[in-house]
């Protein structure tokens, strides 16, 4: 088993480097006595040649780990300055959680840490989902002009492709925030932070397959660690109320699409089969079912995500205990 990532001897005296769970990364700092927040420097010495034992504890050294996109610098090259993860004040508006290499929707108001009303981690998805539901929105409106009567059966489609383009309007306009360049925010709220030590065996420990936690050594912090980086979790409540609300909003409309769908069936069956009412129910009632899934996906989905944004309610398991 691997050691935990996080900040070990390198080797030469006075100095740690970072070890993000499987290879050493470019980052080394000094290792400190007292609380500082180390940044990689512009060129580092060769990796050490041996890999942290899974018994191994992390340097006393406090400093957030790099993001995923930095540990897979090679060791051998020279690594540019990055600004280490942390929370900053931005040029405009609350101060966010910066990941070290991008923004993201963790952000204060009124010194709270909380949540921007929606973000993606892949704004590309966002942009992408909204183009299919504004196709499939266009193709039953074009159909639902055709009938003889009034049909809404594309204002739900077409409000799903509003919503995507809304997410993936406000994720833009957050990563366009310039780079911050001041030093990060020490607030008591925001701490422990990542890499911060109260006690032995501190590190990142893993919760589920993909994510881990970072753990004090005598209390978890509300800081996880996954493919995206370090994110904050004290959003928790607050996203599972609102995922809540949307899947019961998802399966809502769902019922109300196949509703519509089975009127536009039993209407087509009495007109006649010349009547466009039946093709149109068939397609309503099969776009509400497809909904309804697509609703439990999201809410199994969900669910495990959710989890993960609770601290364990027990401590890890450490190494040699």
């Amino acid at each position: 088993m691997s050691a935990a990532p996080g900040w070990y001897d390198a080797g030469t005296p006075g100095r740690v480097r970072w070890w993000d769970g499987q290879q050493w990364t470019p980052h080394e700092a000094d290792a400190p006595a007292a609380v500082a927040v180390p940044t990689p420097p512009a060129s580092v010495a060769s990796s050490p040649s041996v890999a942290p034992s899974a018994s191994s504890a992390p340097a006393q050294a406090f400093a957030p780990a790099p993001t995923q996109a930095s540990a897979t610098a090679p060791s051998s090259s020279a690594a540019a300055p990055t600004t280490q993860p942390g929370w900053y004040p931005t040029p405009a508006g609350p101060a966010r959680w910066w990941d070290g290499a991008k923004w993201t929707a963790m952000r204060t108001k009124d010194g709270v840490p909380g949540t921007d009303w929606a973000n993606v981690e892949q704004v590309g998805v966002a942009w992408a989902m909204g183009v299919v539901f504004l196709v499939l929105g266009g193709t039953q409106l074009s159909l639902a002009l055709q009938a003889p009567s009034v049909s809404f059966s594309a204002v739900p489609t077409l409000f799903l492709a509003l919503l995507w383009f809304a997410i993936a309007a406000q994720t833009t306009a957050v990563l366009r925030i310039p780079a911050p360049t001041s030093a990060p925010l020490m607030l008591d709220t925001f701490r422990p932070l990542p890499g911060e030590q109260e006690g032995a065996g501190a590190g990142w420990y893993p919760i589920s397959a993909s994510t881990t936690r970072w753990w004090t050594g005598t209390r978890w912090s509300q800081y996880t660690h996954a493919r995206f980086g370090i994110r904050p979790t004290f959003h928790a409540e607050k996203t599972r109320r609102t995922m809540r609300r949307m899947t019961i909003g998802i399966f809502v409309v769902a019922a109300a699409v196949v509703a519509a769908g089975i009127v536009g069936i039993v209407v087509g069956s009495v007109q006649g089969t010349d009547d466009l009412w039946t093709p149109i129910g068939w397609i309503l009632a099969v776009c509400g079912v497809v909904f309804a899934g697509a609703g439990g996906l999201i809410a199994a989905m969900t669910n495990t995500q959710v989890r993960l944004l609770f601290p364990p309610n027990e401590p890890p398991r450490v190494a040699g205990s």
